[in-house]
């Protein structure tokens, strides 16, 4: 089950992909005293929860922000899956929030593991606790400052069933990640009902994953892109994962 965190993260890191409206990107996203705090529900019963939370912080003397991303599992998915997670992230907000440093923190059942990184993108290299330096392609993320990145930024015109492509640095090796626009639709959720955009990733057919659609989720169809949901079909059941609050975003989310 040591990939399964990975997955969940990877699905709530990457919601913030889409922008089917911005041409020049969108410079107010997101800004410092953001969180925002989830449910996990294996099945009908709550499975624990999860929180991203972005705060300034001051590393070689250049100001940058940091972002924490946790997630715990409790009762029955807490037996099965056994997660308690945190990734963070520091990374320069000035210069395309291109990452500093990054952070793995990973309990897992039985199986643990820790690695910090650092990025040298003048080099176009990074360093790793655990296995020393590696070469790297340009413009490379980790996983969170990946969301803030593409959050930031925008991307320009997507349209139905198209595909987006990005490279994220992950254990060691650069991770391949793509996710398929599906288009507008409308979903209900505890906090109420909002405009959305459901994406999905292409995940690997095997243990966990019947087919490579067994994941959708759906962000916020507004300036925030926010991540509202997410729901994973799998050989050991269903979950899903439910904002349930948050506050400091740079706009109010929009309900209908």
């Amino acid at each position: 089950m040591k990939k399964f965190g990975i997955i969940v993260f990877t699905a709530l890191l990457a919601m913030s992909f889409a922008s089917t409206d911005s041409e020049i990107g969108n410079s107010q996203a997101f800004k410092a005293g953001e969180e925002l705090h989830y449910v996990l529900y294996y099945g009908l019963v709550n499975g624990g929860a999860a929180t991203i939370t972005l705060r300034e912080t001051t590393m070689n003397n250049k100001q940058v922000l940091h972002a924490k991303a946790s997630m715990k599992t409790t009762g029955m998915a807490d037996w099965i899956f056994g997660i308690e997670d945190v990734y963070e992230s520091y990374f320069d907000d000035a210069n395309k929030c291109k990452p500093l440093k990054a952070i793995r923190n990973i309990k897992e059942n039985k199986y643990r593991y820790y690695e910090e990184v650092t990025f040298d993108h003048a080099k176009k290299t990074v360093t790793s606790t655990k296995n020393g330096t590696i070469s790297t392609p340009t413009n490379m993320y980790d996983l969170i400052s990946s969301l803030y990145y593409i959050r930031k930024e925008g991307l320009k015109n997507l349209k139905t069933n198209d595909t987006i492509s990005m490279l994220i640095y992950f254990s060691d090796e650069v991770y391949p990640y793509k996710l398929i626009y599906k288009g507008r639709e409308k979903i209900s959720t505890k906090m109420g009902k909002y405009n959305a955009l459901k994406l999905q990733p292409l995940v690997e057919v095997g243990r966990i994953f019947k087919t490579k659609d067994d994941v959708s989720f759906w962000v916020s169809d507004d300036v925030n892109h926010v991540p509202l949901r997410v729901e994973f079909n799998m050989t050991l059941g269903s979950l899903k994962c439910d904002l349930v609050s948050y506050k400091g975003l740079e706009q109010p989310l929009q309900k209908l």
